[in-house]
């Protein structure tokens, strides 16, 4: 029979496997997955990732969103998007910049903040928040000489005299002192005399943001407006800011890549090496064999630490170094194998004929091997992103790459499961056992059809 009908037989068996190709769709959503965040986002993330300023917007600590629904103590985090900003001229002198948000708000609880930061080049005289509640009412917040890259949020003293003037036009009291929780029911509470005691107004709400200048500027998408509540998004937020579901994301390309790698690489040499063992045979197999046993009986962890001190870590040395240290699994079952091959008549019947060894292991071995090496590598795939992880949070990783057991790491440093920010030590552990599925589930069912065909050989 040939290789073609070989393979047409084995995806025919393949796909009446039902956890086989559930593991296949599982996969190939992974992989496109991963392709979109490889295209999506700018080659310096881990720079941005790693910088707290650049996360200092977001609630820090903050569980999921979809708290809200189980308790009204966690309201959403609202995050606007970049947009075009609106660019008008006045006199030739004035420039106005404007922005417009529409948000529904639907929470009994109001936020615990609300973050403004301008991002521009060039000169800001002046920026002027209009906020619109659902009931008409509405309040002007203006920023004199808007500082590149601030942080203003309802604690600024300079938002803080407008949102004073607002309270004392409805209350008819001068408040001389005011807490960000009060200033925060004055933007979200119902109006009248009781504003700062009153219930949440739910509706529609209207936010304008307008910019001027006094001569060419530019505005740029990075300029944030945010409504913090006490929750944020899919997966929360840990202790920087730096949303959850984000690092899950950026950490599945190098996941899934490392761990192909570290598998490919070992199950290449360890076939190759206990397929040579078992073919030579004599004195030659039983130091190769001695070899295997020696590697296999290193403790990996360990040895892995004290190489990786070593050597420069990038992708690539990581997943040379795991691998060393993975193949005599596979040597062995290459080996028992190409024992079970060696004694057929036909490799005899080369022998008989003068065909070169290297032929007749090319020729009758490695195609008996490899099927079990395919199965194999998906099996090990697995394997690799576990140690790669483990790795990652003991703190040895390539220092441009963002892991999950990196978050594991921060979250552990931080005694995030100490302080119940579990979302923190969740996602990112049960991303390692997601990712690792879909191969299992592929690897058990090419296993199942290879394995009674090679030993039937």
């Amino acid at each position: 029979m040939s290789s073609q009908s070989n393979l047409r037989n084995y995806l025919r068996e393949f796909s009446k496997s039902k956890s086989g190709m559930a593991g296949l769709i599982m996969l190939l959503l992974l992989i496109a997955i991963s392709a979109y965040v490889l295209l999506a986002f700018q080659p310096n993330i881990a720079e941005t990732w790693n910088n707290p300023k650049s996360w200092e917007a977001n609630p820090a600590k903050a569980p999921p969103s979809w708290m809200g629904y189980f308790s009204p103590n966690f309201p959403p985090t609202v995050s606007f998007p970049s947009l075009k900003w609106n660019s008008t001229a006045s006199g030739g002198s004035f420039y106005n910049f404007s922005n417009s948000y529409n948000f529904y708000w639907s929470s009994p609880k109001s936020p615990s903040d609300i973050i403004f930061v301008p991002d521009y080049n060039g000169t800001l005289i002046e920026a002027a928040i209009t906020w619109v509640k659902p009931d008409g009412n509405s309040l002007v917040i203006y920023i004199a000489n808007p500082t590149q890259s601030y942080q203003y949020d309802v604690g600024d003293p300079g938002v803080t005299s407008w949102i004073q003037q607002y309270i004392k036009s409805q209350t008819g009291i001068l408040q001389a002192t005011v807490t960000v929780p009060q200033e925060m029911a004055a933007l979200f509470d119902q109006d009248g005399p009781g504003l700062l005691t009153n219930p949440v107004l739910p509706g529609e709400y209207h936010v304008r943001i307008d910019l001027i200048s006094t001569g060419p500027t530019t505005i740029s998408q990075n300029t944030v407006f945010s409504i913090n509540g006490k929750s944020y998004g899919l997966m929360g937020t840990d202790l920087y800011g730096r949303p959850i579901e984000l690092g899950i994301l950026l950490g599945l390309p190098w996941a899934l890549e490392l761990g192909a790698l570290t598998s490919i690489i070992a199950v290449l040499f360890g076939v190759i090496f206990g397929g040579i063992a078992g073919y030579i045979g004599g004195s030659k197999d039983d130091l190769m064999q001695w070899v295997t046993l020696v590697v296999l009986a290193l403790p990996a962890l360990p040895f892995l630490i004290a190489l990786s001190y070593s050597v420069t870590l990038n992708l690539i040395t990581e997943a040379l170094l795991i691998s060393a240290l993975s193949w005599p699994f596979y040597a062995i079952i290459a080996r028992s194998v190409a024992l079970s091959v060696r004694s057929q008549t036909y490799v005899e019947a080369d022998k008989a004929m003068g065909i070169s060894s290297i032929r007749t292991f090319f020729t009758h071995f490695m195609p008996r091997l490899t099927p079990v090496s395919i199965a194999y590598t998906a099996l090990g795939i697995p394997a690799g992103i576990l140690l790669a992880q483990t790795l990652a949070f003991l703190g040895i990783q390539p220092s441009n790459i963002i892991t999950w057991g990196g978050l594991l790491d921060d979250a552990f440093v931080q005694q995030a499961a100490l302080f119940g920010w579990w979302w923190w030590v969740l996602f990112p552990g049960l991303m390692i056992v997601v990712a690792a599925v879909p191969f299992v589930l592929v690897g058990f069912a090419l296993d199942r059809i290879v394995a009674p065909k090679v030993s039937a050989k």
